[in-house]
C-alpha cells in the first residue's frame, strides 16, 4: 500500500469514527441537543479537526443517513422484485421496513423522529440531498404500483398519491408508538397488520363495490381542481 492510499483510509477512518460518535449523540440528546464540541469530545477529536472532515452538524447529520437510504432503497427493490402481484409487492415492501426498523433502530429515530428539527436548518443543496435521498426510496414503492395500475391489479391513483397514502398510514403509525405504545393494548407490528388490510382493501380492485364509482369520480374532480388552480396561477404570474 503505498503512502496515499494509505492516507486515504485513514482519513476515512476518522470520518467513519466522527459519524459513529455523533450517530450516537444524536439518539442519545437529539439532534438539537447534540453541538459539534458534544461530538469532538466524543471521537476525541478537537473542535477544529471535525470541521477539517465536516463544514456542518447538519452535513454529519446527512452522512449518516447515507448510512442506510442506499443499503434500505436496495434491499427494498431486491424483496420486492420476485413478488408476483402488486399487493404481495406492498406487503414484502412492509415487511422489509420492520425488518430495517428493527436493525436498525437508529435510522428510524434519526430519519423520521428527528428529521423535522433538521430539516428547517439545511441550506437549499444539503435540503436537496435529502429530499432525493427520500425520494430513491418513495419511487421503489411508485415504480411497483404504477406497474400495477397499467395491469389492472390496483386502483388506478397517481402512484405519487398512493405511495403518499402507504407512508403517511404506516410511518404514522410508527411514530405513535414510539411516542405512545406504553398507551396502547396491541403490539406495533398488529397495528402495522391492521394499517397494512386497511390500505391493501382501499387500493385494491373495487370498481364493482358499492361506492367505488362515486370514489373514484371524487378522486378524479380533486385532481382536476388542482389542476386548474395550477393553471390560475400561471395566468395571474404567481410561482
Amino acid at each position: 500500500m503505498n503512502r496515499r492510499s494509505r492516507m486515504a483510509r485513514e482519513r476515512e477512518a476518522r470520518k467513519e469514527l466522527i459519524l459513529d460518535s455523533a450517530e450516537r449523540l444524536f439518539v442519545e440528546k437529539g439532534f438539537a441537543g447534540t453541538s459539534i464540541n458534544d461530538i469532538a469530545a466524543a471521537a476525541d477529536f478537537s473542535r477544529t479537526s471535525i470541521y477539517q472532515y465536516f463544514t456542518s452538524k447538519e452535513e454529519i447529520y446527512l452522512e449518516i443517513l447515507e448510512r442506510y437510504t442506499d443499503p434500505l432503497t436496495e434491499r427494498l427493490r431486491k424483496a420486492t422484485a420476485d413478488a408476483p402481484t402488486v399487493p404481495d409487492k406492498i406487503r414484502a415492501f412492509l415487511d422489509e421496513v420492520r425488518k430495517m426498523k428493527r436493525e436498525k433502530s437508529d435510522f428510524f429515530e434519526l430519519y423520521f423522529i428527528q428529521r423535522h428539527q433538521v430539516e428547517p436548518r439545511l441550506p437549499d443543496a444539503l435540503r436537496a440531498q435529502l429530499n432525493a435521498k427520500r425520494r430513491r426510496v418513495e419511487n421503489v414503492f411508485r415504480a411497483f404500483y404504477q406497474e400495477g395500475v397499467e395491469k389492472g391489479e390496483v386502483r388506478p391513483l397517481r402512484a405519487k398519491d398512493a405511495s403518499n397514502l402507504f407512508f403517511a398510514q404506516i410511518m404514522g403509525m410508527m411514530l405513535l408508538h414510539e411516542y405512545y405504545g406504553n398507551e396502547f393494548d396491541v403490539t406495533l407490528d398488529e397495528h402495522l397488520d391492521m394499517s397494512l388490510q386497511l390500505y391493501l382493501e382501499f387500493v385494491g380492485r373495487v370498481d364493482d363495490r358499492p361506492g367505488a364509482a362515486g370514489l373514484q369520480t371524487a378522486m378524479q374532480g380533486i385532481q382536476k381542481q388542482k389542476a386548474s388552480v395550477r393553471e390560475g396561477r400561471h395566468g395571474t404570474g404567481c410561482t
